[in-house]
């Protein structure tokens, strides 16, 4: 890229040289206009001095036309050097975006996390309460039981003894059958761990980002054609959305690239006259001037780099209008 711009400076600098070099002559002999007119008609020196203006004004057109190719090299340069920039701010802003993302998502997953070892924490206390509390509850009515059979067993024995000192007394009948101890209760198993809730899926990428996303690649990649599509449909589809000026900026820029001057002109005052507060109108400013250089146009091309240095007299656009206003006649 560096390699291309210093060929470009190159070439901007020899078309300035060769355009200052065919001028100064063309100065030297306009003075000599009023000598053609006053000549008689009769004068034998009339058509040399005729055939010397019309080589005068051939020059003058052309001089004309290498200033139009100098403002469209000057352009293309200032245009390769926004497009380097303007990309790697766009390719900032989307690896701050992508960080973005990651961050929360690590934050989403961590919080995950988190709540799910306090879930499992919160059910291991709970199964193990209910296991212990099972347990003394057995516990319990197993050291009742006991205490009845001990009960049980005192009274036959002293009814075993009565029976020993009057052997003749019939034989007591049983005070009663004890009943058989009852199977433990089976403890409550623990509840299972719940299943935490699918993450949501991502968001889709907003339709305008991606439309503007697609025309940049497009335009990045010299397909002018396809990325005036792409950002003419943004225009129409969602005037208002945020990006709808850029679009509408880019649509202008792909005409100048594409040499159709007058189309570049129309979509830049559209940008001017739509949306007046957007930070891409002293851009769409510049390049209206320069497409009106390049149409031959040299009075409103003037007008326009002037209105552009007296609205935006800091931004950088009015910088580049300053340069380029002495070179229009």
């Amino acid at each position: 890229m560096s390699a291309y711009l210093s060929r470009c400076a190159a070439a901007i600098g020899l078309s300035c040289a060769l355009a200052l070099c065919a001028i100064q002559p063309l100065r030297a002999a306009e003075p000599n206009r009023e000598l053609v007119a006053q000549a008689q008609p009769g004068d034998g020196r009339n058509a040399g001095v005729i055939q010397l203006l019309n080589q005068v004004d051939a020059l003058q057109a052309d001089i004309n036309k290498l200033r139009g190719q100098f403002e469209v090299l000057n352009n293309a340069l200032d245009n390769a050097q926004k497009r380097q920039r303007d990309m790697y701010l766009d390719l900032d802003t989307r690896l701050r975006r992508i960080e973005q993302q990651l961050g929360s998502a690590a934050q989403k997953s961590e919080s995950v996390g988190a709540e799910l070892d306090s879930r499992i924490k919160k059910l291991e206390q709970r199964s193990s309460s209910e296991e212990t509390k099972g347990r003394d509850e057995q516990l319990s009515e197993l050291q009742a039981r006991i205490g009845k059979l001990e009960q049980q067993l005192a009274v036959q024995s002293g009814a075993a003894a009565a029976m020993a000192t009057a052997p003749a007394a019939a034989p007591p009948a049983p005070t009663g059958t004890s009943a058989g101890p009852t199977p433990p209760t089976k403890p409550t198993p623990p509840t299972p761990p719940i299943a935490a809730a699918p993450a949501a899926p991502p968001q889709e990428q907003n339709p305008v980002r991606r439309a503007y996303d697609n025309g940049l690649v497009a335009y990045r990649s010299g397909d002018y054609q396809s990325a005036i599509v792409a950002f003419d449909g943004i225009v129409k589809r969602y005037p208002h959305d945020a990006l709808a000026p850029n679009a509408q900026y880019w649509i202008g820029d792909s005409w100048f690239n594409l040499r159709d001057f007058k189309s570049a002109a129309a979509a830049q005052q559209v940008l001017i006259a739509s949306y007046p507060d957007s930070p891409k109108v002293p851009d769409a400013m510049l390049i209206l001037g320069s497409a009106y250089a390049a149409m031959g146009d040299s009075a409103n091309a003037r007008k326009t780099l002037e209105d552009l240095i007296a609205r935006f007299p800091q931004s950088e656009a009015a910088e580049k209008g300053r340069q380029r206003l002495p070179r229009l006649k």
